[in-house]
């Protein structure tokens, strides 16, 4: 197994800024299967721990990556969060893919497009859970803007339960330019936006798609809105007329993977 020392806190003092803080035990064991170049160090709060923490330690080893052990409270110093779980590691920044990688992927798999697009979605827990989302209903890839938006940080990787490992990322300066990039490749461009008049389950997404989430609370913004081919609503009962970024997404490409999969099966 591997060999942990004890350090003291000066050892904060030779972090590098330009790496990736991630903690959480999911986070930092997708990381470590993907990437294990990439990790610079591993902090520990227990010399043992679950079957998972177990696992981590076992692959830092055979990569011959530094572990070492650092008070719980230390942890939360150095993630500047208290939901590390014990594990915290220097790794990194995530890759990002190029719009022209995304496009080359989807053509050589021959299959459905399907790309989501965050516009301006800002909050950290939001941009996690929607890049987990998108990867588990077969997303080829997210995109988002380099500016007034969430980039990928710890926090992102944490909401996203290491998610951001295992779906490409594509950080690209303008949205709409992005957007008309697509359409010229064949993708149709889909909307989302409560006062739709079509209903997310009457809309037929047996078609190469984007599908666009706009910002906490604005919606997507009006030169976005107004380059999509069709924009769809989510049904909902009561007085309130719209859900949280993440959830929304979240309805969304489960629908698309529900007609996909299982109505064609039918």
């Amino acid at each position: 197994m591997t060999t942990i020392c004890c350090i003291r806190h000066s050892v904060f003092g030779m972090l590098f800024f330009d790496m990736l803080i991630l903690y959480g035990i999911h986070p930092v064991l997708e990381a470590l299967k993907k990437r294990p170049h990439a990790f610079h160090r591993i902090f520990l709060a227990h010399d043992k721990g679950s079957a998972d923490v177990q696992q981590i330690r076992a692959l830092a080893h055979a990569a011959h990556i530094p572990a070492a052990l650092l008070p719980p409270h230390e942890l939360t110093r150095l993630c500047r969060s208290e939901q590390h779980q014990g594990v915290v590691a220097e790794v990194e920044p995530v890759p990002l893919s190029a719009l022209e990688e995304l496009v080359a992927h989807w053509k050589q798999h021959h299959e459905k497009a399907l790309f989501l697009i965050l516009d301006s979605i800002q909050d950290p827990q939001n941009f996690g859970a929607l890049i987990r989302t998108a990867y588990c209903c077969g997303a080829m890839g997210v995109i988002f803007p380099q500016d007034r938006a969430a980039t990928v940080t710890g926090a992102v990787a944490k909401a996203s339960a290491g998610a951001t490992e295992h779906i490409p990322l594509c950080r690209v300066v303008n949205i709409a330019a992005t957007i008309e990039a697509l359409k010229k490749e064949g993708v149709w461009i889909v909307g989302t936006a409560p006062q739709s008049e079509t209903s997310l389950y009457a809309f037929d997404f047996n078609l190469d798609v984007a599908v666009i989430i706009g910002a906490e609370g604005k919606g997507m913004r009006h030169l976005v809105a107004r380059k999509c081919d069709f924009c769809i609503s989510i049904p909902m009962q009561g007085e309130l007329d719209s859900l949280n970024a993440s959830v929304a997404g979240a309805v969304v490409l489960f629908e698309i993977m529900r007609q996909r999969q299982y109505i064609k099966k039918q």
